[in-house]
């Protein structure tokens, strides 16, 4: 098996995945099938793109597929393999927690949520101590290609709406050992935001803050994000998957002709605010250029809208101030973390690695970021950190 070339994934994960053999296959492509006859006849593995596991490395995606004699005759198949590396030190109270995603499958708490938000279908869990844990999960296909209209973006805010929604109030209940508060770090940001002060017509600099405008209301944002942080203090508190866009989530249509939402990349979940998964939808999609900045502000409507929704479909009848206020704290909170990611873009290297992970040029990558700091420091604007509205039933 040619190596991976992943970071924190070492010869000894490559060796395991090549062994990879009908024997394994097998017993999964039953469960894929739902025929306890099915014997696999013939696969092929793929290396899916991914593996930065949240910005902290350590995973890799396959897609195993092929075909399997059943009693019904010969059957097409396909599965994804998540690998998830041990990441010596972390802990499960901690974030990141390299096992936090196998953690949330193995609980009950995702079946327990009520609506229209819901993990892929795990078929088996695998575990080699000291070395990874493996998700063998349900490869699936987004019915628009991933290229979302607006009112699946809606539609999506909706689902998230009745999962958060479902928790409010009932967080006392979860008890879980990797179940914790997920809040921003910030400790790579403050060298980007030297970095910005100290050298701002550096090519890469330059074309993130171009202005002497922009820089100065990064640093107004800088030195205030301790008072970003306080501010989600009296927010309605709840457990939300916290990394909510496109590329982790799959528009599907249930049997009965219901719509859906899958969500994959459970690695970051944990309690929140109301809010917080609005915000990483809006804010991931313009970053991963999934949406045009331009029509930032439709994007904005349709998914707060949305989640309202879902957020009353699931019983909580807070007022728009709240969902607003928090939706607008994540959007700030979690750029200014985020911010600590352009340290990535000075390497000349991993330009070539950044629009592969994004799929758009990288030339374009910079632009898009750039006008993203912008919608995101007028969103700064609006936020009263004096204010703190009341939170509704909780």
């Amino acid at each position: 098996m040619e190596s991976l070339n992943l970071p924190g994934i070492g010869p000894a994960v490559e060796r395991r995945v090549a062994a990879v053999d009908a024997e394994t296959l097998t017993p999964i492509v039953r469960r894929v099938l739902d025929d306890v006859t099915a014997a696999v006849t013939d696969w092929r593995r793929v290396q899916m793109r991914g593996g930065s596991g949240g910005g902290h490395f350590g995973t890799a995606l396959f897609r195993f597929a092929g075909t399997a004699a059943t009693r019904t005759g010969v059957r097409e198949w396909s599965v994804v393999l998540k690998v998830l590396a041990e990441r010596p030190g972390e802990t499960p109270a901690g974030h990141p927690y390299w096992k936090r995603e196998a953690e949330a499958y193995r609980s009950d708490l995702l079946e327990d949520a009520r609506g229209r938000l819901v993990p892929a279908e795990l078929y088996r869990v695998d575990e080699f101590d000291g070395e990874a844990v493996w998700l063998w999960l349900e490869d699936l296909t987004d019915e628009y290609g991933g290229d979302w209209p607006l009112e699946q973006y809606r539609r999506a805010a909706r689902h998230l709406g009745q999962f958060d929604g479902a928790f409010v109030g009932e967080t006392d209940r979860i008890d879980e050992p990797w179940v914790t508060e997920r809040t921003f770090e910030f400790e790579t940001t403050a060298g980007v935001v030297a970095l910005v002060d100290r050298v701002p017509d550096d090519p890469i600099v330059s074309r993130h803050f171009p202005t002497s405008d922009d820089r100065q209301r990064l640093f107004a944002a800088w030195r205030d994000r301790e008072r970003f942080l306080d501010a989600r203090a009296n927010l309605p508190r709840t457990f939300c998957h916290f990394d909510a866009f496109g590329r982790n989530l799959f528009a599907t249509t249930t049997a009965d002709g219901t719509p859906q939402t899958v969500a994959i990349d459970w690695d970051q979940c944990g309690m929140a605010r109301v809010g917080d998964d609005a915000g990483a939808l809006v804010l991931l999609t313009l970053l991963f250029v999934d949406w045009p900045v331009t029509r930032a502000d439709e994007l904005e409507r349709a998914v707060l809208d949305g989640y309202r929704a879902g957020l009353a479909d699931a019983g909580w009848d807070g007022p728009d101030a709240v969902v607003t206020r928090g939706y607008r704290l994540h959007l700030v909170n979690r750029w200014l973390e985020w911010l600590g990611a352009i340290r990535v873009s000075l390497d000349d290297g991993l330009h070539d690695w950044i629009a592969d992970v994004v799929g758009e040029p990288f030339e374009d990558v910079l632009a898009a970021n750039r006008d993203v700091h912008r919608f995101v420091l007028d969103a700064v604007d609006d936020v009263d950190l004096a204010e703190s509205p009341s939170a509704g039933r909780s």
